[in-house]
């Protein structure tokens, strides 16, 4: 995929994950609000939209591309 693609494509939670794990970032779903979160940090990556998917362009840029 692109990256202007993957910039504006919306993952599932398990896609996220993946490219987060891919980059050694190792990310999870918060309980409460769904947001993927880092779990080393806990800082925020990205929060879900109603359909419980993740903007790719959150996700790249908290990985610095």
């Amino acid at each position: 995929m692109r990256y202007w693609e993957a910039c504006e494509a919306q993952v599932s939670a398990d896609e996220a994950i993946e490219e987060c794990r891919i980059h050694e970032v190792l990310a999870a779903v918060r309980d409460d609000d769904r947001a993927l979160i880092d779990e080393a940090t806990s800082e925020v990556i990205a929060h879900a939209d109603k359909e419980g998917e993740y903007y790719g362009g959150d996700i790249l840029a908290y990985l610095g591309y």
